[in-house]
């Protein structure tokens, strides 16, 4: 059976009412995914400020471990610097103590000439524990502090010797010629 257009025959259907209910489902159906469309975004959005947030805190975390890590490093320097330091004052202190003010003057006594003595004598401990000796001489010639620059270079027990200070008697000074050497002291003769 065919069924005929004809408009004007009755019953007619009235499908007003499904057309309205398929419209306004279509255009809720718009509105909910322009909505979740726009919670999208917004979470995407906040999704992404919060992986920010989340690598800035992360970088933040490597930096301050790096710079605890510099810190420990330069605490442990220092500490080492601090030992190394107390151990050089204690070698200094050994010097010192270990230091036979019998055995330097016998030294000197052999080593000096026999027109020159000593007034003044001053020994210093640096911190790699040498021994200097600071001297204050009286010779009764000019020709004494060449000799006695000699026969302490002759000496292996002395070297470095720098002679700081020399005046005649017209300075003042009536037993002679008055100088002054500095010099270092090794107590075995051995090397420097």
């Amino acid at each position: 059976m065919t069924r005929s257009l004809n408009f004007a025959r009755r019953p007619f259907r009235n499908e007003r009412p499904v057309v309205m209910t398929l419209i306004v489902a279509f255009t809720a159906a718009l509105l909910l995914l322009a909505a979740n469309i726009s919670l999208y975004a917004a979470f995407q959005r906040e999704t992404a400020g919060t992986a920010e947030q989340i690598q800035s805190l992360e970088r933040r975390r490597d930096r301050a471990a790096h710079e605890a890590a510099t810190s420990q490093a330069a605490l442990n320097n220092y500490k080492v610097s601090s030992l190394a330091q107390e151990s050089r004052a204690l070698l200094k202190l050994v010097a010192e103590r270990r230091f036979s003010w019998t055995g330097l003057l016998a030294r000197l006594e052999r080593t000096l000439p026999s027109d020159v003595r000593l007034t003044r004598l001053t020994p210093r401990f640096d911190e790699a524990a040498d021994t200097y000796i600071d001297c204050a001489l009286v010779g009764r010639t000019p020709d004494a502090v060449v000799r006695t620059i000699t026969a302490l270079s002759r000496d292996p027990s002395f070297s470095a010797i720098d002679l700081r200070a020399e005046s005649g008697p017209e300075a003042g000074t009536p037993e002679g010629f008055t100088f002054e050497i500095y010099l270092k002291y090794r107590p075995a003769g051995g090397a420097p």
